[in-house]
Order: C-alpha cells, then sequence, then structure tokens
C-alpha cells in the first residue's frame, strides 16, 4: 500500500433529508422526495470521489436506511447491516468498538449512515484535532476519514468532504 493511502477508509454519512413529521414520532420518519432527490444528485459526485465500501453499516431508522440502501446501489456487493448504536443519540465509544470488530473480520472501507447529532459528534471524536475547524453535516452529507493504523480516536484524518 502507497505511504499516503490510508489502511481504513471510514465514510461518515448523515441521512438525506426526511419528512417533517411522522405519527408514530422521529424514530419512523423517512425519506422525503426531496430526500431521495439529494441523494439522486450526490452519488455521481461521491462516485468521482471513488467512493466505495465493502460494509454499508446504518441506524435502524428508516431514513437512515433508506439513505444506505440508495448509495449501496452504486457499490458492487456490499453487505447491508444496522446498528442500534448508530442512532441519534448513540455513543461515540460504543460505535467505535463496534467498527472496530468489523475492521478486526476484515473490512477496511465501511460506509456509516447516522444522524445528527451523533454523526458530529463521533467526528469530533475520530478527527485528529484541528484537522476540519468547520465540521457541518448537512442532509445528506458525507465526510470521508483515513485512519494509518486501523480505527483509533483522534487518528482520522479528512480525505474530502461532500454536500448536495
Amino acid at each position: 500500500m502507497a505511504a499516503d493511502q490510508p489502511s481504513t477508509v471510514l465514510y461518515l454519512v448523515r441521512h438525506s433529508k426526511a419528512e417533517e413529521h411522522h405519527p408514530k414520532g422521529d424514530r419512523y420518519r423517512t425519506l422525503s422526495s426531496e430526500g431521495k432527490w439529494r441523494i439522486e444528485t450526490m452519488i455521481p459526485m461521491a462516485g468521482l470521489k471513488e467512493f466505495r465500501a465493502d460494509l454499508f453499516l446504518s441506524s435502524p431508522y428508516p431514513r437512515a436506511v433508506e439513505t444506505r440502501d440508495q448509495f449501496a446501489t452504486t457499490q458492487r456487493h456490499p453487505r447491508l447491516e444496522t446498528s442500534a448504536v448508530l442512532t441519534p443519540s448513540g455513543n461515540p465509544e460504543e460505535a467505535l468498538a463496534e467498527l472496530e470488530t468489523w475492521v478486526e473480520t476484515g473490512y477496511s472501507r465501511i460506509a456509516v449512515f447516522t444522524h445528527n447529532p451523533f454523526v458530529t459528534a463521533f467526528a469530533e471524536f475520530l478527527l485528529v484535532p484541528g484537522s476540519l475547524p468547520d465540521l457541518v453535516f448537512h442532509a445528506p452529507s458525507i465526510l470521508a476519514l483515513g485512519f494509518d493504523h486501523g480505527l483509533q480516536r483522534r487518528e482520522g484524518r479528512p480525505l474530502w468532504v461532500l454536500h448536495p
């Protein structure tokens, strides 16, 4: 592997724009038609940045699953999974522990589909301090992080950021 190529790449993806309300509550909100359209416009841009992952891991909330599934159609046979640690109130330490397990089983390019405020807290937890001072996650956004020695807190190098 080239010296400038990270051994692990993690894509942090905030779900796309969701419907405003759901009768059963926030947990059940799905993507709006605008949200689906935003993903369609981002897919070619992500492709130009060589967005590719072998594991697509999402929150179990429908809007995150739908965002994951729409991006997954651009990949060749990715593994699709959900994780309860990726909800809006998720804990970054628990999420890192779960992701480390996936890396240990051989996954080196992982896309994580989640929500704010968790995605912002998780990015700040992983980023090299001061490396991305103006971090904002729009609906949707992708932050690509590179890690040289597996996933480590405060060792993620920002590779690129993509907004709609």
